[in-house]
């Protein structure tokens, strides 16, 4: 029985022996594979970060090279306005690469033009910076405790020759200039809505709450300065049909005009 059991451990070990024989090949095989992929894993790593690498530095060295600068600065829309030289002085010069131009701040240097309304700074890549101004016009003269001061339709201050003719606006000679003033903007849209035949002549005048105006040698009573929009259309139509020179038109309320005929002048 000893002797079974010896030679039957004899087998037991031989097979074990062919058993690891015959996976060595396999796990050798199977470690070679391992060892391949983390090779060509680490190689592809190692060329995307050198690609990666080479796009940061040409990106760099394209962002400062002459083809990304400035090369043009276009202004449009400039008549009065000093819109020209006040974008030189905000910094923006030919040759500035074109990421570090600074469109709000621009935008805040133009604007500072009391003739320009508004503005548009604009990137057009690779190589041009646009900007476009829409520019105030004055409407109207109006008499404060300063003296005579042009005025545009939204009440910015306008530097104009003083003998150019336009509307005049009295009865704030007391007081300094108060774009705020609950009269004036509604003064200013009436003068801006006549025709500009009748225009040029007007001349509206402030009572506390209460408007006149003389427009084409006639007397018009506005009455609080509302809807003089809507009174200055109507007054036109009155001047060219129902009204002659002299004559006095109540515009209290624009859809019940009534009209005091005078003698012709």
């Amino acid at each position: 029985m000893q002797r079974l059991s010896v030679l039957s451990s004899k087998k037991r070990r031989r097979k074990e022996e062919s058993d690891k024989a015959a996976l060595d090949p396999r796990i050798a095989e199977r470690a070679r594979r391992v060892r391949e992929k983390e090779e060509s894993q680490a190689f592809r790593r190692a060329v995307w970060l050198l690609l990666a690498m080479t796009l940061v530095g040409v990106g760099i060295w394209l962002l400062h090279s002459p083809y990304l600068a400035v090369q043009r600065v276009l202004v449009s829309g400039e008549v009065v306005s000093t819109v020209s030289q006040r974008v030189a002085n905000s910094g923006l010069i030919e040759g500035a690469p074109m990421f570090s131009v600074d469109t709000d701040l621009i935008r805040e240097v133009v604007l500072s033009d009391p003739w320009v309304s508004a503005v548009e700074v604009r990137k057009e890549w690779p190589n041009t910076v646009s900007v476009t101004v829409e520019e105030r016009s004055p409407v109207a003269w109006l008499l404060t405790a300063e003296g005579w001061r042009a005025l545009s339709l939204d009440g910015v201050a306008l530097d104009v020759d003083p003998e150019q003719v336009m509307p005049r606006i009295t009865g704030l000679a007391g007081a300094v200039l108060d774009p705020a003033h609950p009269s004036i903007g509604p003064a200013l849209e009436f003068v801006d809505h006549l025709r500009p035949d009748l225009r040029l002549g007007a001349v509206v005048e402030i009572h506390g709450q209460q408007v006149t105006a003389e427009v084409a040698k006639r007397v018009v009573r506005l009455g609080r300065p509302a809807h003089l929009d809507e009174k200055a259309n109507v007054l036109v139509v009155l001047v060219d049909d129902y009204t002659d020179p002299g004559s006095v038109i109540n515009l209290f309320s624009p859809l019940r005009p009534a009209v005091y005929r005078g003698l012709p002048q």
